[in-house]
């Protein structure tokens, strides 16, 4: 009991550093019906750190690093410096071609096991976003394993440990983004894995 009212207010305090109205426009995907609860999450949280940088570095990110102790790496310094610095940015909105394959992707890694952009048929990224290239000008595709909530998926990709080129990161910081697609789902190997799909 004592630990999930700890939680709770933590939570609470959370929201109430927020501003009501930037919460709101965040949540774009709220009352979307084909994603579920934590893919409508990682819309939200992807929108919030977009929206305003330096505030999630203070609070989400902040909370984050000192309770899962994550050590001071070159790249958690960097990405509280890229937060701080970041202008606000348009919230993504979800849509339903970005979504189908992502969900598609997600779900055939899972059954599979296995990890990358290529799809089980053999298609590579480029083949398998034939289509969806009628429809934008850019699109791009990020993947994430084993981590089931949404807020860990997020951060994990914002910190791209290990990642040299920030590859994740700065897709998901990029300003002319406009559309998301999510997947999240069991991956036999890790447990969860999710597909991100972003676009303009």
């Amino acid at each position: 009991m004592g630990s999930f009212y700890g939680f709770a207010q933590k939570k609470s305090k959370l929201l109430q550093t927020w501003d009501p109205k930037t919460l709101k426009q965040a949540n774009t995907a709220i009352k979307y019906e084909g994603l579920t609860f934590q893919e409508k999450k990682v819309i939200y949280y992807i929108n919030l750190v977009r929206m305003n940088g330096a505030l999630f570095a203070e609070t989400y990110l902040k909370d984050y690093l000192h309770d899962w102790r994550v050590p001071r790496t070159k790249y958690v310094r960097s990405l509280i410096k890229t937060l701080k610095e970041l202008p606000s940015l348009p919230p993504l909105q979800p849509d339903d071609d970005l979504i189908k394959e992502a969900k598609k992707h997600a779900k055939e890694m899972g059954k599979s096991g296995k990890k990358g952009h290529r799809s089980l048929d053999g298609k590579g990224y480029t083949e398998r976003m034939t289509k969806l290239k009628e429809k934008y000008k850019k699109i791009k595709e990020l993947n994430q394993y084993g981590l089931p909530e949404a807020l860990e998926i997020v951060i994990d990709l914002l910190l791209d440990e290990g990642v040299e080129s920030l590859t994740h990161r700065r897709a998901l910081l990029t300003p002319k983004y406009q559309y998301i697609g999510v997947g999240l789902t069991y991956h036999k190997k890790w447990g969860t894995n999710c597909s991100i799909l972003l676009a303009y």
